[in-house]
């Protein structure tokens, strides 16, 4: 009689942790159903929210949604900042002539006839320029203008020579500027090197040849300066 007790009662504990691990199981799996299932609609609330959002070309970093009087900006699906328009406003419609500024903190946005380039970290506008940046043949750098002036800005968004010059023009190695009666020549890293008393007016289009850099003044008619890159002297 003992040892058929001792088998029922090993019968009996068997079953009940069979009976436990069974529960344990299901519930584990119930864990697993629900957390795929909330994983599963978040990110199906998120992916709709995602698609909700605009790109802004060239920019890794935001995306924004234009509703009513403004520009909201999104890291992610995270609202960070939002631009309040003047007028309608909005990202400006990028072209090959327009420098590409590396620094996703700085957007372009069209507001009032103008381009504001609006510093999402600061959370305000750093320059109104007349138009966005303009591209040059050194990628290094891009013009901008303002109240019909002309500067350099650079590929971080820093403004390196203000909007004081009639015109501008930039190489690889030299920037060139126009005032009303100064033609100055800068280095590659926007310092000036020599100026010369020019009372011309008219675009400069700038060429390099033999360690001489020929300074082009069109306007009524064609005058040319010559600076030599060697010596850091006009001789013409």
């Amino acid at each position: 009689m003992g040892e058929i007790e001792n088998n029922n009662g090993f019968k009996m504990q068997f079953i009940d942790k069979l009976i436990v691990s069974m529960i344990g199981g299901m519930s584990l799996i119930v864990i697993i159903i629900t957390v795929l299932f909330v994983n599963n609609k978040y990110k199906r609330l998120y992916d709709e929210q995602l698609r909700q959002l605009n790109e802004i070309p060239y920019n890794e970093t935001y995306k924004y949604m234009k509703k009513d009087n403004s520009i909201t900006f999104y890291k992610d699906i995270t609202e960070v900042t939002s631009y309040k328009c003047s007028t309608d406003c909005d990202i400006t419609d990028f072209s090959s002539s327009q420098f590409i500024i590396d620094n996703d903190d700085l957007i372009p946005i069209i507001d009032n006839g103008k381009v504001s380039l609006y510093s999402i970290k600061n959370k305000k506008n750093t320059i109104i320029l007349d138009k966005a940046p303009q591209t040059s043949i050194n990628n290094k750098y891009g013009i901008i203008k303002i109240n019909n002036k002309y500067g350099v800005i650079n590929k971080k968004g820093r403004v390196i020579l203000n909007c004081l010059y009639n015109d501008i023009d930039i190489n690889f190695s030299h920037i060139v500027t126009l005032s009303d009666k100064t033609v100055s020549v800068f280095d590659n890293n926007a310092r000036v090197i020599a100026s010369k008393v020019a009372a011309v007016k008219g675009d400069i289009s700038i060429s390099e040849k033999n360690d001489h850099l020929y300074i082009n003044i069109i306007g009524d008619k064609t005058v040319t300066i010559v600076f030599d890159t060697k010596t850091n002297k006009f001789i013409k």
